[in-house]
């Protein structure tokens, strides 16, 4: 089974039941609504798509919700663009506003603390422009590369200080409504501080929040983000923008050590398999790239323009599905060496979750079962990166499809019980149902004591598939 999870933008390139279910098929197992783009209508339709296709084909698809955040961007142009010319002199306008090439307006450009030196990089950095004078509400820069600079481009100020909401009002009204799509996770951009994820989590209870790590000051902040994020997510394109290009690759294996570290799930996105957008194939290097970010410790790959806006969205996620696989085969691909014992909240779950993948490994054992309430148990065994399957039990609908997101995690549903005995039993029927086991061979068990409560998972039990006897079933079996 591949253990590490696709998350696939949804967009205009899968606007119907059909193309959704066909990214499912392929292997999506995590849709991401993306509302930098996009209205209510077709996020609401998505989510519809996504999870009648779920049901049609029984796969767990947890949905992620990625708001804009406090992005920065410039205001419009007569045309659509301008084209800025290298050496020219041209004025930065804070609010929003129609500007020309010696004009441009910027939003919350008066939030930004810049003074003469300072850099500020348009267009994914394409275009750099040095501040030379600057008061309240203007800067003058000169630009030092220049380009074509399109409506709403994003603005970065690498080395200057942004003091902007992290919740924008659009954000706030976002989120509410993203409740009402009963979304699974919502990924908070241009964070900077565990601050600012606790802001998201004060709008959106119960929903674990995922960090985007996009800029020098929140990849600074990494320990501190951690405390309060439920993962991380190294959105590369912004962050490559913001640090130089050749720093993003060492950045990248930092984010991801540092979260598995801490028991958070860990996400690699951007520009993965970007020549799929026109190509049937990948890139020789797109498929390294995806490689290594298995093999750096990802728990999900994420597909943006590719299943968004590209020809083959669903061949794409085929594609980084086998290049998933691949790299799992790999004698490098497993715990890393800063695995230790995770730092988890819950440390009884992580003491039994050590010891279960443990033993799973040492005895060579078919699978891990974990009955999990709310996800962690799972979570923590996951974050263990066991070669062993694990089995996912819950009894709750919004469980079932978070579970989907964790690396090497299969979801299943679970009617609960209240008694371990009982679910030993339910372990057995159906693992030999779905023809995972076979009589006689071992699993590891996972559970809590007393059952049926979130947080209280504490017990290990080694099972011989076939070993609970009649007289050991409930009466009614």
């Amino acid at each position: 089974m591949r253990k590490t999870k696709i998350i696939a933008t949804l967009g205009p390139a899968v606007a119907s039941y059909e193309a959704i279910r066909e990214l499912v098929r392929s292997g999506m197992d995590v849709a991401r609504l993306n509302f930098s783009h996009g209205d209510y209508e077709s996020h609401r339709q998505f989510t519809d798509w996504v999870r009648g296709a779920s049901a049609e084909l029984g796969k767990p698809v947890a949905v992620l919700q990625d708001i804009q955040g406090p992005r920065i961007r410039v205001g419009t142009f007569p045309g659509g663009s301008v084209n800025l010319e290298t050496g020219d002199t041209i004025t930065l306008v804070s609010g929003e506003g129609l500007g020309s090439a010696e004009e441009i307006y910027v939003e919350n450009l008066a939030a930004t603390q810049l003074s003469p030196g300072s850099v500020v990089l348009m267009s994914d950095g394409l275009i750099t422009l040095r501040v030379i004078g600057c008061d309240d509400e203007t800067a003058q820069v000169r630009v030092e590369e220049g380009g074509l600079l399109r409506n709403h481009k994003g603005v970065a100020f690498p080395g200057s200080i942004v003091d902007v909401p992290a919740v924008s009002d659009k954000d706030v009204a976002d989120l509410a409504f993203g409740r009402t799509l009963e979304v699974d996770y919502v990924a908070a951009s241009f964070v900077s501080s565990a601050l600012d994820v606790r802001r998201v989590k004060n709008l959106v209870p119960g929903t674990p929040v995922i960090a985007k790590i996009e800029s020098v000051v929140g990849y600074s902040n990494l320990d501190d983000i951690l405390t309060e994020a439920h993962g991380a997510m190294v959105a590369r394109g912004d962050l490559g923008v913001e640090l130089s290009f050749e720093a993003v690759p060492r950045a990248q294996k930092s984010i991801l050590n540092r979260s598995n570290a801490k028991a958070k799930v860990s996400i690699t996105a951007t520009e993965m398999l970007e020549s799929m957008n026109h190509s049937t194939r990948p890139t020789r290097a797109e498929v390294s790239d995806v490689a290594a970010a298995v093999l750096d410790g990802s728990d999900a790959v994420m597909l943006s323009s590719e299943t968004a806006v590209g020809k083959y969205p669903a061949r794409a996620v085929r594609a980084m599905a086998r290049i998933c696989m691949e790299a799992e085969a790999s004698p490098d691909y497993g715990r890393g060496p800063e695995i230790h014992f995770l730092e988890d909240a819950a440390r009884f779950a992580s003491a039994t979750a050590q010891a279960c993948v443990d033993a799973a490994e040492n005895l060579d054992l078919r699978a891990i079962v974990a009955f999990t309430e709310s996800g962690s148990t799972a979570r923590l065994i996951s974050k263990y990166r066991p070669h062993t399957d694990i089995f996912a039990y819950t009894p709750h609908e919004g469980t079932y499809r978070r579970l989907a997101l964790y690396s090497g995690v299969t979801p299943l549903r679970f009617a609960g019980v209240d008694s371990t005995d009982l679910m030993i039993e339910h372990a057995e029927d159906s693992l030999l149902e779905l023809g995972i086991v076979q009589r006689g061979d071992g699993v590891v068990i996972a559970a809590g004591i007393p059952p049926n409560q979130a947080a209280t998972t504490n017990l290990m039990k080694l099972h011989s598939i076939g070993s609970f006897t009649s007289s050991m079933r409930a009466p009614n079996r």
